[in-house]
């Protein structure tokens, strides 16, 4: 771990130079020609990858899998010019964006919140921070519990993002974006192999200076991610990953509620410091590294092990809205300034057997793994009242008053997580039309909490949890899929930092899924069209106590019912198309919670609209040329679950023209078409934090293909 301490410009620059030597050495010699096979319903497209490995960590076509996934490729990526997790899963249908606290990635999936719900190629990756899109190939949605084989969380789903590994065939490119509100981004891709393929090796990075159209926003970003493949023996690879992030932003949420709505002002306004850029900032630094391990024993006997550490910090500078007092025309907002510090470090083990048995026209495709981990989790939290006071409809921003960093922290404590775990999956194939998929995982979770504050409220426990999957498919025809299938999640206390006196009594959340769906290929595989009816249930949520305001009951039920249709994939002959809808009928079935002495009972979960639709088409047109274009609907959400704030549904429209000769690529997009007004995110556990969505924007990639 020593290395992934070390100053982020010393680590790139060393990794540059074993890089470049490296890349060197594999320049002087002569690259063999690549020839890719595709058949039948395999193909794919563009837009459409027809395997995953995200629901059974094995490769399998997405048809066999009786479960929701939705796969965002990399040239949907580019055509969008997508440059965030919220750009890219903005096109998921049954995903609603939080504004994460200025400070992450975050998302609901079905209702249900995905804040810890974060992996990178099937490792727990829950650091909370903003990934960057340099090194993603792809960015797949799991819907539905999937503790089977990810353990804890993934009530609604989870987020595994694919990264680039290095490849046969030479990449060499470099990319500049930029858009008219002052995005400045560049990304690099370099990657070659030897002559025997023996030897493969790749690294991927962007350096970020950008503006935004809220006022004195910014991000200063660096990031690169270094990878080598070798083949050290027949049938033995050994993959080495590196991925290093130093990121500075604006510490930006948003701006606050009026009279049920968030306040009408100009989009651009910010509610924090004069001096944003010295006094309302996050710092967040990333280092991890992960080696895969994969050798064939036999033909049909596979074994793989993966380690990943990482290594992550954070500090935070930021505002939050203490009170917004009703005025009128003369409405105020107070704010108090915060200073909130994590250090984190964590690593990850996997090792899994895959095996394939057949007897007779029975195939049993089976998984055998092993988990541990560990994670060590420290925080600190300074605040200070009442810093300023504002007009709420015309804030004229001051120089915020200094926070006494030598007082006691209000919150200090040190955690630390120990994981073990085991599980067995097998898809077991009965003939050319039934599959069936069933798992099971069992989980030990030990955590330790050190309060370090006066209070002293430590916490030591240890959850024991058994984790079910079963789904059946019939395939009546090559192209066509239907399922159904039950599953179940876990949730403990382990990766919450918010504690109260009887906290180590309750067992862990539990949520349940029952699925049924279709799945249908189309256009000789190069799309897809997926449909699902689904109910989930998560049950032992902590609630405050009704007869006692500092303990927890575990009283809590949230269900979400509703149907999710998709199509991706090439349509017809030079057609390109990704279409998403979602239907959730969601509400908190049971709750002791009380906001403002209101019960939340019966409310709609926050930042889940009942209706929500997107769609994107690109026609080529020939000669390198192509036009793109789409739209979203999101509908009404509420900010919190006490629904006392509204955020109206949406509408808005992008295009894109683009030129691409292989060498050089120009892609232009034009978002927001119509410049609406709306808001594209909140913080789904205040009111106070709404996000207004960007103003009609104009961008400009120009890729270099060498």
């Amino acid at each position: 771990m020593l290395f992934l301490r070390r100053p982020l410009a010393v680590r790139i620059s060393s990794l540059f130079v074993l890089a470049g030597s490296s890349l060197a050495w594999a320049a002087d010699t002569e690259l063999p020609p690549v020839h890719v096979v595709g058949s039948g319903n395999a193909a794919g497209s563009a837009y459409f990858a027809p395997v995953s490995s995200a629901a059974t960590k094995i490769a399998v076509p997405l048809k066999d899998v009786p479960q929701t996934i939705n796969v965002i490729t990399r040239e949907l990526i580019e055509d969008q010019n997508a440059t965030s997790y919220q750009d890219v899963l903005r096109a998921v249908p049954g995903v609603g964006l939080s504004v994460g606290d200025g400070q992450r990635d975050q998302v609901t999936i079905r209702g249900f919140s995905a804040i810890n719900d974060q992996f990178v190629d099937g490792v727990r990756d829950d650091a909370m921070y903003f990934r960057d899109l340099s090194n993603v190939e792809r960015i797949e949605v799991l819907k539905g519990p999937a503790s089977v084989l990810y353990g804890r969380g993934s009530a609604g789903g989870l987020i595994n993002r694919v990264t680039k590994k290095p490849q046969a065939t030479p990449v060499q490119s470099v990319a500049l974006t930029v858009d008219q509100h002052g995005q400045q981004r560049v990304e690099g891709d370099l990657g070659l192999a030897n002559a025997a393929d023996s030897a493969r090796f790749r690294v991927t990075g962007a350096h970020e200076d950008s503006q935004g159209f809220r006022d004195q926003y910014f991000i200063k970003r660096d990031a690169i991610s270094p990878s080598a493949q070798f083949n050290v023996a027949e049938g033995t690879t050994v993959l080495l990953q590196g991925e290093f992030l130093d990121d500075r932003r604006l510490a930006d949420q948003g701006v606050p509620a009026y009279r049920g709505k968030p306040v009408d002002v100009d989009r651009s306004t910010y509610f924090g410091s004069a001096r944003g850029k010295d006094q309302t900032y996050v710092q967040t630094d990333v280092a991890a590294g992960t080696a895969t391990i994969e050798h064939r024993l036999a033909p049909n006997l596979r074994l793989r092990n993966v380690t990943r550490a990482y290594d992550y910090s954070l500090d935070r500078n930021y505002t939050t809205i203490s009170r917004v007092t009703d005025r009128g025309a003369a409405s105020t907002v107070t704010i108090a300034r915060n200073k909130r510090l994590r250090d984190e470090q964590g690593v990850y083990n996997q090792t899994e057997l895959s095996q394939q048995i057949e007897q007779g026209a029975v195939r049993h495709d089976l998984l055998y793994g092993v988990e541990i981990g560990q994670q060590h989790k420290q925080e600190k939290l300074w605040a200070r009242a009442n810093a300023a006071t504002y007009s709420l409809f015309n804030p004229q921003l001051v120089v915020l008053p200094e926070i006494n960093l030598a007082a006691p922290a209000s919150n200090n404590n040190d955690n630390r997580v120990d994981i073990a775990a085991l599980y067995v999956q097998d898809m077991i194939s009965l003939g050319e039309r039934w599959k069936v998929l069933a798992g099971l995982r069992y989980d030990r979770i030990s955590q330790k909490r050190d309060d370090l504050t006066a209070t002293n409220l430590d916490l030591q426990r240890t959850d024991q949890v058994w984790s079910p999957r079963l789904g059946v498919v019939y395939q009546p025809d090559p192209v066509s899929s239907y399922y159904a299938s039950a599953s179940r999640s876990f949730q403990p206390i382990a990766d919450s930092f918010t504690f109260r006196r009887n906290s180590d009594q309750f067992r862990p959340e539990r949520t349940t899924s029952y699925e049924i769906g279709a799945k249908y290929d189309l256009n000789q595989g190069k799309s897809a069209l997926t449909a699902a009816l689904f109910n989930v249930t998560r049950d032992n949520i902590l609630t405050s106590d009704p007869n006692n305001s500092v303990d927890y009951a575990a009283t809590g039920s949230q269900r979400t019912r509703g149907v999710e249709i998709a199509l991706s994939g090439e349509v017809a002959a030079k057609w390109q198309v990704q279409v998403g809808y979602a239907f959730l009928d969601a509400e908190i079935t049971k709750s002791s919670d009380l906001v403002n002495g209101v019960s939340v009972e019966g409310n709609r979960p926050s930042l889940t609209p009942a209706h929500s639709f997107s769609f994107w088409v690109n026609r080529e047109l020939g000669h390198g040329f192509s036009v793109g274009g789409g739209a979203q609907y999101v509908g009404a959400r509420y900010a919190s679950n006490d629904e006392a704030v509204k955020l109206d549904s949406y509408v808005v429209a992008d295009s894109g023209l683009y030129y691409r000769s292989g060498r050089f690529d120009v892609s232009f997009t034009l978002k927001n078409l119509f410049d609406r007004k709306y808001f594209v995110a909140a913080h789904s556990g205040a009111n106070d934090y709404n996000m207004p969505g960007a103003p009609r924007t104009a961008a400009v990639t120009l890729r270099t293909n060498f």
